[in-house]
Order: structure tokens, then sequence, then C-alpha cells
């Protein structure tokens, strides 16, 4: 099978394709064709060795495709099942591939009405959107959130959520004027509930924020871009608030635990919930391997009541090494809307 793959860390130049041997699956795995994967910050952030890992390594957190082979103690999927994975642990290598065995648990049926580009959009921001928001932060429908990054992929996944469980008051941070008509007219929220932050400064950004939300401070506030956007959040998150943070610091610094208005100590509460579920190797103990199948699940259904639906999914080629460098270059340029993915020939 091809594979596109790095020997060492550094700039997108270092991927190069390389022919292997099929994987064979375990007992307790399924073998994937892949027809589609996608690109996520996680990808190039592994790429520059910001994060470890074995080399070489064959990236990509998100796959959709068919079954091949299922291992010998799995009963719940078949051969031939058009399903959508999750590849941020033990799996035989990564979405820049053509195959991939991975444990049965991070692969579920895919949304029927989902092709296999839509499908593979959804896993990583689908997954972090929705254990950020139902499992971090809680909001009630009469709560107000502030989501730093509204566009992304994780930020798009992160609002239909909110908007689904009701919550009607929401400002997102936008960073370009094609990136607030993205908000606006794939996402719903008013242009008022959009903020652009280019060219601002934390206090700037604080009163547009505050007065887009009827002069009031926010119940709770979403963190998808770091650094100073994780800043904002805790200008503006209310006392006993929550702020959930997907994104981690290299600086410990950069964000102090008490920090802003809430200075000194305990003039206002705030709890911080880091949250990331993109890392490779972060699956958990085996025994809570389900719960990522009963949230896979929990999505199809979503995605099958149209209750979420993709948005901004973009195909910038065939499985290669020129679409695999292109894409990540994107990606770390910014002003991404949605999702970019790539799709692997059914030969």
């Amino acid at each position: 099978m091809k594979v596109i793959v790095i020997n060492e860390f550094g700039a997108p130049d270092k991927f190069f394709e390389e022919q292997r041997d099929i994987p064979r699956p375990n007992a307790d795995e399924v073998l994937v064709r892949i027809r589609a994967g996608s690109f996520n910050p996680i990808d190039y952030k592994l790429r520059q060795g910001r994060l470890g890992g074995d080399l070489p390594m064959v990236l990509g957190h998100d796959a959709a495709g068919i079954i091949e082979e299922v291992g010998r103690n799995v009963g719940r999927l078949r051969v031939a099942d058009e399903v959508w994975a999750y590849l941020g642990g033990p799996c035989s290598n990564g979405a820049y591939a053509e195959y991939v065995s991975v444990p049965h648990e991070f692969v579920t049926v895919k949304p029927r009405i989902l092709s296999f580009e839509e499908a593979a959009s959804v896993p990583v921001t689908g997954l972090t959107a929705n254990q950020s928001i139902r499992l971090k932060a809680r909001p009630t429908g009469n709560h107000s959130v502030f989501v730093a990054g509204g566009a992304g992929g994780l930020g798009s996944a992160a609002i239909q959520i909110l908007q689904m469980i009701g919550v009607e008051k929401i400002v997102a941070t936008s960073g370009r004027e094609a990136s607030k008509k993205f908000i606006v007219n794939e996402l719903r929220l008013n242009p008022r509930q959009v903020i652009d932050y280019p060219g601002k400064g934390l206090k700037q950004l604080t009163e547009e924020a505050i007065a887009a939300n009827d002069g009031a401070l926010f119940a709770k506030a979403l963190d998808f871009v770091g650094g100073e956007m994780k800043r904002l959040c805790f200008e503006l998150v209310d006392f006993d608030g929550d702020i959930v943070s997907t994104v981690d610091e290299f600086d410990p610094f950069t964000v102090p635990v008490w920090h802003g208005r809430a200075s000194p100590l305990f003039r206002r509460s705030a709890s911080l919930h880091f949250h990331s579920l993109r890392a490779r190797g972060l699956y958990g103990p085996k025994d809570v391997w389900s719960s990522y199948t009963q949230q896979l699940h929990e999505l199809t259904f979503l995605y099958e009541a149209q209750r979420l639906w993709p948005v901004g999914v973009r195909n910038i080629g065939e499985l290669s090494v020129d679409t695999i460098r292109r894409g990540h270059e994107m990606l770390e340029a910014g002003g991404i809307q949605g999702k970019l993915i790539f799709s692997v020939p059914f030969q």
C-alpha cells in the first residue's frame, strides 16, 4: 500500500511516499480501506516535532472508508461496512495511507447521508467539540458562551453543538472577513455575534465581546486558538464560569491561572479545563475505549437526523506527497474555514 511518511521532523518538504505491506488486523481490530482523510492542527504540530513521537511516522487522525477485514473478536462490524474512524492512538498507521488497522472501538458505521469526504471531516473535531462542550463546559440554554476561533473545523462543530442544545447567546471570533462571512452564512450566527480580532488589543476585544453579549460577562468560554485568545477568555468569563481550552501552551506562563479581573486571587474565580483529544497515544485506559464507540454512534445519529451538518468541507486532491504538503502549508498559514480533506482513489 501507499503511505505518505516522515522520517524526520521539520517542514512540509519532509514528506515522501513509501510502499508498505497492507497491515493485518489483530483479534480486536478492523482493517479499513481508506477513501478519504482530513487535516488537523495536531498533524503539523507532530510533523514539526513539537509533540514528540516515534519516527518514521504516518500522520493523519481522521479517516473514512470501507472495512476489508475484521479480527476474530469483532462482532459488531462487518466486511464492506462504510465507516469513519478516529486514529489517535494504537493503530497501524495514520490516515495518510491507503489502509489502516485500528481497534474496533474507534470505528463505527458512518452516517449514510454523508459522503466519504464529508465523513472524514468529522471524527477529530466532532469528538473534541462534543467532549469539550457536553462533558466539560456543560452549558445550558440559559448560558452565554464565547468561542475563540469560530470558523475552523473545531469552532464550526462547536457552534453547531451549542445551537443544537439550545444555547442562543453565542459570540465567536474571526480572523478575516471570509471567516466572518462563513460563520454568518454557514453557521447561522448574526453578524453582531462575530468579533473581528486582527489589529485589536486585548482591551478593545474584551469591550466588543461584552457589548455583543448585551453588556454581560460570559458563563462559559471555549478556546480553540490559544495564546492571546486564551487570555481573552480569562477576561470575558464571569464569576464561577468555565473556560475549556483544547490548545496547550508551550510557554507555561503565557496564561497565568489567576489572570485579568480575577487578580488578585479572590476577586473572581474561574475554572480552566484543558481538553485535547487529538494527540496520538491518548486513548486512555482500554476499559474506557468503549466511550469512543458510544460518542461516534451519537455523532452518527445527530448527522443522520441533520441536527449537525458538514460545513466548509474542501477536497484539495488525491493522496500524494504534493497534496499532503499542500494541506499542511494551507493549515499552517491559517484562515481556513471548515475542514480540508483529501481523497484516496478506489482501485
